[in-house]
């Protein structure tokens, strides 16, 4: 990791030290920023995507582990059990692809393309930081390749459009992960302003995913002051507990898997924060039950959990008004994608 990034993740680390503690790693987080940091220590930013923590921090994966080597061991096993064992079909259920093909088809055809045209054949996630998914748009074996984590965002994004009069310009997400949502904005509008507010160090993974995909077209906190306003003027990527100092106004907010993540205060906080950014479309993606409720403080899991209707809740109390709820068939996991906008 070059000296400048290494030092992004060394001042955001002791600046969130003295921040108000609702910007703070919560309990859930805990175990995750030790281990998040020392991956990103000993295998660095050129192959997150591969860290051994991705898949459960920031990169979720489809399929259950199978490795294409041991697929084909398994394909030799069910073969001497059943002749003519259709070997695409089973690397396929194996793989996840056949699921990563149904979350694409499903934003594809959900899409709103009258009232946002939008393009998702000729896009998709980039091969920076090696990602150990990549799966074909189609079934033709397209260079135009997708992950799980893009594709839950296309699903996102899809379910938004359902409710727009035009196509948003400006979006602010909280806990955007490794930046997959500005990809897909940034790479289909160069006008778009997409801003990401995390802690370290995904924070960092992010402002070097975007910049290396943009260049100049990410802002990072690298050479941002460290208290007063901050200002945005394009795109970027800024610490979490600096939200509130944020110049910028924005059309919509979104959450993806990292409300849910949080204590209540927490989200409250922030859904305060959002809100009084002039967002007219609420997004989240989040949980319909609530994490694992931790035993103690300290251990795995969230001390109070946030469901999606708390965070409906919230918003709620600025005027916002669910708009869209959205269940299987368009999202099959626990959580539940809700798009919420400002009355009047």
């Amino acid at each position: 990791m070059s000296a400048s990034w290494n030092d992004l993740t060394e001042r955001t680390l002791r600046e969130i030290e003295g921040v108000n503690e609702q910007f703070r790693p919560t309990n859930f987080w805990g175990p995750g920023l030790r281990e998040l940091l020392h991956d990103l220590q000993e295998r660095g930013l050129e192959e997150f995507k591969r860290w051994p923590t991705a898949s459960f921090w920031f990169y979720p994966l489809y399929g259950d582990g199978f490795s294409p080597a041991l697929s084909e061991e398994l394909l030799d096993v069910a073969r001497t059990s059943r002749e003519g064992v259709n070997p695409g079909y089973f690397r396929a259920a194996l793989s996840g692809s056949r699921d990563a093909w149904r979350d694409h088809d499903v934003a594809s055809a959900w899409w709103n393309t009258e009232q946002w045209p939008f393009d998702l054949r000729s896009h998709g996630e980039s091969r920076v930081g090696r990602p150990p998914q990549a799966f074909p748009v189609t079934k033709d074996d397209s260079a135009v390749t997708v992950g799980r984590a893009y594709n839950n965002y296309l699903l996102v994004l899809a379910a938004l459009s359902q409710h727009v009069d035009a196509p948003p310009s400006s979006f602010l997400e909280i806990g955007g992960g490794f930046g997959a949502l500005g990809e897909i904005l940034m790479s289909r509008d160069e006008n778009v302003r997409y801003v990401d507010a995390d802690i370290p160090p995904l924070l960092t993974v992010a402002s070097w995913y975007l910049t290396e995909l943009f260049g100049d077209r990410v802002t990072t906190y690298l050479d941002r002051p460290d208290a007063g306003p901050l200002t945005v003027p394009n795109s970027g990527v800024v610490p979490n507990y600096r939200l509130p100092d944020l110049e910028e106004d924005f059309e919509v907010f979104v959450n993806s898997f990292s409300f849910q993540e949080m204590e209540p205060d927490v989200v409250e906080n922030y859904v305060d924060l959002v809100c009084g950014k002039g967002i007219r479309y609420a997004v989240s993606l989040n949980s319909r039950e609530g994490k694992q409720r931790a035993a103690a403080p300290g251990e795995h899991g969230a001390l109070d959990p946030v469901t999606s209707e708390r965070i409906a809740t919230m918003f709620a109390r600025h005027g916002f008004e669910v708009a869209g709820r959205y269940n299987d068939p368009y999202v099959r996991s626990a959580g539940e994608l809700l798009v919420m906008k400002r009355r009047g």
